[in-house]
């Protein structure tokens, strides 16, 4: 039996939200229908591959060859009333947002790349080769360094600087230094704790 025109060519771009993710197919409710596991559309999949999948109740369009929606393949993603566009997005700006209230921003207006992560989130950059910043750096929070500090300029302190060891200046020890005595013949002791 030949299946209806009307009904096919109505299926062929269906509206609906996924109810289902299962890898890398979900399911998707079109009206009062739930569709089979169906591929979604990726960024990137070849060489270079690109994971973002699509979330529960979130709006998809499915394209389906020929009308037929058990071949389709879903396209995310549509705003809705219950998934509205981010608060402080603009057409001068690319905002992603995430599920658990991180965010990743660039403003082409103000030229500021902005990442903000929640309570207790944390950057981590593997970088084998290292890294490079050409520019001035703010550091508002402890800095914890566990290799070597190499610097090829003079470090302005505004604040006290400790050490748990010596300081050598020029190789000459701020702890073990001895300072020779004008006014009677020998060197003081070393540089003692006060």
């Amino acid at each position: 039996m030949q299946e209806d025109p009307f009904h096919a060519i109505s299926n062929l771009l269906r509206i609906g939200t996924i109810a289902e993710i299962a890898g890398k197919r979900v399911r998707v409710k079109v009206g009062g229908l739930l569709t089979k596991p169906l591929p979604w559309f990726a960024s990137r999949a070849g060489k270079h591959r690109g994971w973002n999948p699509p979330s529960v109740g979130e709006q998809v369009m499915v394209l389906s060859p020929n009308g037929n929606l058990a071949a389709g393949v879903v396209l995310p993603s549509i705003y809705s009333d219950a998934n509205d566009v981010p608060e402080g997005a603009s057409p001068d700006n690319v905002l992603l947002l995430f599920g658990d209230g991180a965010a990743l921003l660039y403003d082409a207006a103000a030229h500021v790349l902005k990442a903000t992560l929640p309570a207790g989130g944390r950057i981590e950059v593997s970088a084998p080769g290292g890294a490079a910043i050409n520019g001035n750096v703010d550091i508002d929070g402890t800095l914890h360094v566990t290799q070597a500090v190499t610097t090829d300029r003079t470090i302005d302190a505004k604040g006290t600087i400790t050490s748990n060891d010596d300081v050598k200046a020029a190789g000459i020890s701020l702890v073990k230094h001895p300072h020779k005595v004008t006014s009677a013949p020998g060197m003081t002791s070393p540089a003692v704790a006060s």
